[in-house]
């Protein structure tokens, strides 16, 4: 025989259930884990940011370097310090 539909269990017995001490243990395993995973991305997370940076230096040490287009012959006539702009 199929349930009735119109018979609606009561919270009580939906409670009564529940096997509480699976629940806690699941929820203890649960939390005893994330208390472990925690520090590992505190730790974790400088690194990866630091990463970019790393690739950053490594993509410019890699780079061929240009000759500059705009070099000036500069003569020193005087004993006169010259600066370069």
């Amino acid at each position: 025989m199929y349930p009735s539909p119109y018979l609606k269990p009561s919270i009580f017995t939906t409670l009564k259930n529940i096997g509480w001490s699976n629940l806690l243990d699941g929820t203890q395993k649960t939390l005893g884990v994330i208390n472990q995973a925690i520090p590992i991305v505190y730790q974790v997370k400088p690194v990866v940011s630091n990463m970019r940076s790393i690739f950053k230096i490594a993509n410019a040490i890699n780079t061929p370097d240009t000759p500059n287009t705009n070099n000036k012959q500069i003569t020193q006539s005087t004993n006169k310090p010259v600066f370069y702009i």
